[in-house]
């Protein structure tokens, strides 16, 4: 994935790729979304802290590129950290894989700056719920997804070395791939120092003139997942057994304000195997173990308009959208929320992972695709 986006790049700027290798550790609470922290678990134990260690590889864009020059200062990256909650009985101590983007907001001076940075992946090795043995737990999966974002205050020591301090909060789920399915958050300071192993001194970015045309685009993206299903019967909620799929495809138009920043709207169809299930429930089959009718596709369809925006820099986009289903079963005429990560391939082909949730609280499934946009 990096490597062809590497590829690309060098072709069309012939720049040197900068490295840096970046440490850090945090100290966090954990609030208490759940009596789980609270202690009404197999231990009785309060859960209110954490911590993690990462070790990050990043490479910026060389100071002569167009990428440099219309992101000055971003940073890319994979890392792999350690999270600990002080409670690897109940909880885990996973282990997290990711990507991660960072640039500055603010130059105070030449050595002082304000940044941002963001991690998207995967965590492994949590200890999940279990019915006979474990039935307290909150955690679904033995792996979830992880997000992060970071506000940080960087000081460079040299042309090497960098330091940094800063805000940072996480957050684990598993999508609603499995349930439960309550989250895990963390809120914490962050404390890291990174070490650039190109020789040559950094200077200090500045914006540039580029090539940047405002204009219209159209992205196409198509993808698929599973989830798992809580139905309501007579207003008790139930887990169902089993996994549902999911399949969707996106098509929106986007209007390219900024190099940085795009908006427009988007026609999104969805096929829910669980979508509208409490309807076709057999007349025979029990509360504690429903059975349902398999219903014709189109019953299954969910369609709805929902406005985007997309915060674009180097390999990656991050997109965000509100929307309200028109189309689909009573429960799923509502409104939902998307945000998703695109990583290009190419300068118009892209993965995407991302979430959709409805009413901005409840989880509806991940969104595992692939895109292309279209220049208009």
């Amino acid at each position: 994935m990096f490597a062809a986006t590497l590829a690309s790049s060098a072709r069309t700027d012939s720049t040197a790729i900068r490295s840096r290798i970046m440490i850090d550790a945090t100290g966090a609470y954990v609030p208490h979304t759940s009596r789980f922290f609270e202690g009404r678990n197999n231990e009785d134990r309060v859960i209110d802290g954490a911590a993690a260690f990462n070790l990050k590889y990043a490479f910026c864009f060389g100071q002569q590129s167009r990428q440099w020059r219309h992101y000055p200062g971003a940073y890319q990256g994979l890392g792999v950290g350690f999270n600990t909650f002080f409670a690897g009985s109940l909880m885990g101590n996973p282990v997290s894989v990711y990507v991660f983007q960072g640039a500055p907001l603010v130059h105070f001076s030449p050595r002082l700056s304000l940044g941002y940075e963001w991690n998207f992946g995967a965590s492994f090795g949590w200890k999940k719920y279990d019915y006979y043995t474990d039935d307290q737990n909150i955690i679904g999966s033995h792996t979830n997804a992880y997000m992060n974002l970071a506000l940080v205050l960087n000081y460079r020591l040299s042309p090497q070395w960098t330091v940094g301090v800063g805000l940072t909060g996480s957050h684990f789920s598993n999508g609603n791939t499995s349930q439960p399915n309550s989250g895990v958050n963390t809120l914490g300071l962050r404390m890291g120092v990174s070490y650039n192993i190109d020789t040559q001194p950094v200077a200090r970015p500045s914006a540039l003139p580029g090539d940047f045309k405002r204009g219209w685009s159209l992205d196409v993206m198509a993808y698929g997942a599973w989830r798992a299903k809580v139905a309501h019967f007579d207003g008790t909620p139930v887990v169902l057994k089993g996994k549902f799929a999911v399949a969707g495809i996106n098509i929106a138009p986007m209007y390219e304000f900024h190099r940085l920043f795009r908006a427009g709207v988007s026609v999104d169809v969805k096929y829910d195997e669980s979508a509208g299930i409490e309807r076709f429930r057999t007349e025979w089959s029990s509360d504690d173990n429903p059975k349902f009718y398999r219903p014709s596709f189109h019953k299954n369809l969910i369609g709805g308009l929902s406005a985007k925006a997309e915060f674009v820099m180097p390999v990656f986009t991050i997109a965000a959208g509100v929307g309200y289903n028109f189309v689909g079963p009573d429960d799923d005429r509502s409104i939902y929320q998307t945000l998703t990560l695109k990583t290009y391939l190419t300068e118009r082909l892209y993965l995407n992972v991302g979430y959709q949730l409805h009413e901005f609280k409840t989880p509806n499934n991940l969104m595992l695709g692939l895109g292309y946009r279209f220049a208009l």
